[in-house]
């Protein structure tokens, strides 16, 4: 195909690049612009760098990016638009990419693997994704595999699959975006080895809207799920209506959820599960859940957490699928097994506020106001428990019990804030609190 002319050019942009508020039928009447593209991009790298876009709408197929590049859309707004199936924009193993102020359209064709995204990159450790759109993907939005950089400012929406997708990430910031109408999660941060260090910063994002399409007790459904990732913070996110979890982080090494806002979950709102390590939540809004936080699963590795500062409230038993096993501690503020610091945190309402469940090694639950549970704090009971300390809480208006024991899944009769109640169970201190 011959270089075109400028005239040409100036062609695609009055005529492939229909306007942007121009009819349906423009946009299905562009020609396919995919070579002419491409062949920019590669005259683009040879030049310098960079390519702008003009204002308006080009169907694409797919591109490929060979080089490192900065792609800029126009003021007026560029897209690009999928005339098929699977990723519209590929790169892989190049130092650098930059795309700007560009809307990528997949147009909603199921991609043969939904695995794969729209915008699909690999080895790219200076990545920067700014102001763009990514929309009505087949797969995921974007799908990165071991890249590096920022992503920011962008809204990802009408996805199949998860929203935004790492995998052994060199460290992203991933903020200010917004991601909704997702089918299976939001942002997932995942590392192909537990406690391996990943560095994002996931903050300042609105999730909203996550569906669970491809089913199961978990892995999908969630605003942020993270697997395995090392030193990774969720902070100051607004996160609504996702049909399981806010936050949850299995396996996830020194990972901290801190001043989310978030309401609105089929399940727990959040969790660090089978073989987290060091988890931290502090500081989050949590409302209209089926439980609050949980620190589970020490059998499977779960130990060392701190929850600290949280208000939780709203809590109502939900069931997000028909095969969702019946052990949730539904309506649970705070859940903890083993090494957890559980402090100033406000639990209303629900069955109870905190529970020191499972084998109950080295749970302290201090300074926290629990209000008009059922159950102020639950301690497991047993051969193999370890020590725990429930002490200087405010516990108001518990239904049942301020303080009670627990023996397997029984709740044992008495209030053992009672003045000497505690005194049979060893290994356990409760001192200081006040009972109204």
């Amino acid at each position: 195909m011959t270089r075109p002319t400028r005239r040409e050019i100036l062609g695609f942009g009055a005529g492939a690049f229909a306007a942007l508020g121009g009819a349906a039928r423009a946009n299905a009447a562009a020609p396919d612009g995919t070579e002419w593209l491409q062949r920019r991009l590669r005259e683009a790298a040879r030049a310098g760098g960079a390519l702008r876009l003009p204002a308006g709408v080009l169907r694409i197929r797919s591109l490929f990016i060979e080089d490192k590049i900065t792609i800029i859309g126009a003021a007026g707004g560029s897209v690009l638009q999928a005339s098929g199936a699977g990723p519209l924009l590929r790169a892989v193993n190049i130092p650098a990419l930059t795309l700007e102020n560009v809307s990528f359209d997949g147009g909603g064709a199921r991609f043969a693997d939904r695995r794969q995204g729209l915008l699909d990159l690999t080895d790219i450790p200076k990545l920067a994704v700014h102001g763009c759109t990514i929309r009505r993907s087949g797969g995921r939005g974007i799908n990165l595999l071991r890249c590096g950089g920022r992503f920011a400012q962008n809204i990802v929406e009408d996805v199949r699959d998860a929203g935004y997708f790492s995998l052994d990430g060199l460290g992203v910031d991933i903020d200010n975006n917004k991601l909704r109408r997702c089918g299976d999660n939001g942002v997932q941060v995942w590392t192909t080895s537990a406690g391996r260090y990943e560095g994002s910063r996931i903050r300042n994002n609105e999730i909203v809207d996550i569906r669970n399409l491809s089913g199961g007790d978990g892995a999908y459904g969630n605003g942020v799920s993270i697997w395995g990732s090392g030193f990774v913070r969720v902070e100051k996110n607004v996160i609504r209506r996702c049909a399981y979890t806010a936050v949850r982080n299995n396996a996830g090494h020194d990972v901290e959820v801190v001043g989310n806002d978030c309401a609105g979950f089929g399940e727990r709102a959040m969790y660090a599960e089978f073989g987290a390590k060091r988890a931290s939540f502090r500081d989050n809004k949590i409302d209209d859940a089926g439980a609050g936080i949980a620190l589970a699963n020490a059998e499977r590795g779960t130990d060392i957490g701190f929850v600290i500062g949280n208000r939780i409230t709203g809590l109502h038993e939900t069931h997000p699928d028909d095969e969702f096993g019946p052990i949730m501690s539904w309506l649970t503020g705070i859940e903890a097994e083993s090494n957890v610091e559980i402090a100033g945190n406000i639990v209303v309402g629900g069955w109870m506020g905190v529970r020191c469940g499972g084998y109950r090694q080295n749970i302290r639950v201090e300074g926290n106001e629990l209000v008009d549970n059922d159950y102020g704090v639950t301690f497991q009971i047993g051969e193999g428990v370890g020590p725990a300390v429930i002490a200087r809480n405010k516990i108001i208006g518990a239904k049942k019990a301020a303080i009670a024991a627990i023996a397997g899944q029984d709740i044992l009769p008495g209030d053992v804030a009672r003045p000497g109640a505690a005194a049979k169970y060893p290994r356990l201190t409760i001192e200081g609190n006040e009972v109204g």
